[in-house]
């Protein structure tokens, strides 16, 4: 028996996952895609269950505590129209089986292991979402293998909001950044399926801040890495750029945007932050979680 319609399955329902089901589901509510492709089904892939701290930053509300997230979603969203179904897995996903009909994947947690194997998919459409403070990085299946490999490295399961962002009110939107960057290109991707021809952005690194971030070294049709030498390698240091550095540190930015920003090496970089601070730890080159 021949499968209906379109699967999808989005693996992490957190900060990036709840607020890009917060805003696509709504937009298809109308049943024009969902109709024109003989129906819908999301999949949600998530053990956490509901806490209080997460009412701040992610989509749920304060009746949902200890619910499990992914049916706490499905109870917003199943059936808002007839042929859009939300189905919650409340299990973390390791292997890929369950994702062996999938039309488009989205991975939206913070370790590396999920990300890879959704990396390793063949002929699926995905999408990697993170964030980190204020930005967000976008890998598709058109990312260039070496950048996928670079910008996975190993590294702890991290928030994403920093230490102490809750507690203070000081709260980042990178989350909300990538899951609306995530929605507008699953909904670009079903209306091509429905053949309303629209662009679907590719690979992004992106900061409310500082704009497009320059990561990506092999990808096409991307802001690629700037790999020329720096406009300003013996220029002296201002007192105003010591500032803006260490604020830079603080925030945990990538030593790419940083020097990107400068305009300076990443080397010029680190022995500036060693000189000014005593830091003794690098600043984390991946520009994610």
């Amino acid at each position: 028996m021949s499968k209906k319609g379109l699967e999808i399955h989005i693996i992490g329902t957190g900060g990036i996952g709840s607020n890009l089901i917060s805003l696509l589901l709504p937009a298809l509510r109308n049943g024009v895609v969902a109709n024109q492709l003989d129906g819908l089904s999301f999949h949600l892939h998530d053990a956490d269950i509901v806490e209080e701290k997460n009412l701040v930053h992610q989509r749920f509300v304060k009746s949902q505590i200890d619910m499990c997230k992914v049916e706490a979603l499905a109870v917003n969203y199943d059936l808002i129209h007839p042929k859009i179904r939300v189905f919650g897995h409340s299990t973390n996903l390791r292997t890929p089986e369950p994702l062996s009909n999938a039309d488009i994947v989205i991975v939206a947690v913070d370790r590396p292991e999920p990300r890879r194997m959704v990396h390793s998919l063949e002929n699926v459409e995905w999408y990697d979402l993170r964030c980190g403070l204020d930005s967000c990085l976008v890998l598709t299946h058109e990312t260039h293998p070496d950048d996928i490999e670079r910008l996975t490295p190993e590294h702890r399961p991290a928030s994403c909001q920093p230490d102490g962002a809750i507690e203070s009110g000081n709260i980042q939107f990178g989350s909300a950044l990538a899951g609306t960057f995530g929605a507008n290109i699953i909904l670009r991707s079903l209306m091509n399926r429905i053949g309303i021809k629209t662009n679907i952005p590719g690979p992004v690194c992106f900061s409310m801040d500082m704009g497009m971030i320059p990561v990506f070294v092999q990808t096409k049709n991307t802001v690629p890495f700037n790999q020329q030498p720096p406009k300003r390698p013996t220029q002296l240091w201002s007192e105003k750029e010591d500032i803006q550095l260490l604020e830079q540190a603080k925030k945990g930015l990538t030593l790419e945007r940083v020097a990107s920003h400068h305009q300076r090496s990443p080397g010029a970089i680190w022995h500036r932050l060693l000189k000014i601070t005593g830091i003794r730890q690098p600043l984390d080159s991946e520009a994610g979680e």
